[in-house]
């Protein structure tokens, strides 16, 4: 572990908390759209600026989450799950500093995830690619978010529904038709690049075509973050980042594994449908009538990365290859 990134994760959290949480992830998603189309020139800023100490979710967001909590209970927000307001506006250095720690935490988190976990658990099985069994990242967002509920929380775990309120599981109707054709669609749209640029890539050699390929994952997940600007713009739009980063994964996996076009099409519309769906789902069983943060699409992100990385790119594609 690197000690001088856990002290910067600390001034990531803060930072995060300062701006709120939801505008912090969308500087994610435009450094990592910088950096990634920036080719080598940007390849530092992946690690330690997106995705590392500085605006890593897992850093900050989820610090500016647990900071919100906090500033309920000091009363500056009526509900600890406001993840859009900027926490500076309450001049209170204390709601700065719990954002700052649970940055810290959320360091920590992800290094015991994967280079600890993954490394014990899942050496036999993905070899040097063990600590990517899941995308530690998301589960590590996800344990600080129970951890937020369960110390500054009052709602429970899943929520308190007002008396003769009947929680609902699963959306039905159109709104689940509505979440199958998008899934569907994103997965058609990622899965067809990612095919696009793997043919290229084989066919040319090109050694930025083959880093973009590669990159796809990551890239589908910022351009998908970035939307969040028009949420936040008070636009109502969908978000999506949780529907189009497991499908590209699930596309590029496959397509590596036996350069096959339409699994990799097939794939990537598979997770899509099923990232949106368990998106609904989370949302309705952790972020319903509740008091602190939980964030759905991550929960999602949780179980379809882990089936990526370990059922299909641990199990399935090399018995093809």
């Amino acid at each position: 572990m690197d000690f001088t990134y856990l002290i910067i994760a600390f001034g990531g959290g803060l930072l995060a908390s300062m701006v709120g949480a939801i505008n912090s992830f969308i500087f994610v998603s435009v450094v990592a759209i910088a950096a990634i189309l920036g080719g080598a020139a940007g390849a530092p800023a992946i690690g330690l600026i997106a995705f590392g100490p500085v605006f890593g979710p897992h850093v900050a967001f989820a610090g500016a989450v647990a900071a919100a909590a906090f500033a309920m209970t000091r009363n500056h927000l009526e509900n600890g799950s406001d993840i859009v307001t900027p926490l500076n506006k309450f001049g209170d250095p204390t709601v700065l500093i719990v954002g700052g720690i649970f940055g810290m935490i959320g360091y920590l988190l992800d290094y015991i995830l994967s280079d600890i976990v993954g490394s014990f658990l899942f050496t036999g099985l993905l070899g040097d690619n063990a600590t990517g069994w899941t995308d530690s990242i998301a589960l590590s967002i996800l344990i600080s978010a129970f951890i937020v509920r369960l110390v500054f929380g009052k709602t429970g775990l899943t929520g308190k529904f007002p008396e003769g309120e009947k929680r609902t599981y699963f959306p039905t109707g159109s709104r689940l038709g509505f979440l199958i054709v998008m899934g569907l669609g994103l997965g058609i749209l990622f899965g067809g690049v990612v095919v696009a640029l793997g043919t290229f890539s084989l066919e040319t050699g090109s050694a930025e075509v083959t880093y973009l390929f590669n990159m796809m994952p990551l890239l589908a997940f910022a351009l998908g973050g970035f939307g969040l600007l028009f949420i936040v713009m008070g636009i109502d739009c969908e978000a999506w980042f949780h529907i189009s980063y497991p499908a590209t994964t699930t596309a590029v996996i496959l397509f590596s594994a036996n350069q096959n076009s339409v699994a990799a099409i097939i794939g990537a519309v598979v997770a899509g449908i099923v990232s949106a769906l368990l998106g609904a789902l989370f949302h309705n069983l952790l972020d319903t009538n509740v008091d602190t943060h939980i964030n759905a699409p991550v929960c999602s992100i949780v179980v379809v990365q882990t089936i990526n990385f370990l059922i299909i790119g641990g199990l399935i594609t090399p018995a093809l290859m």
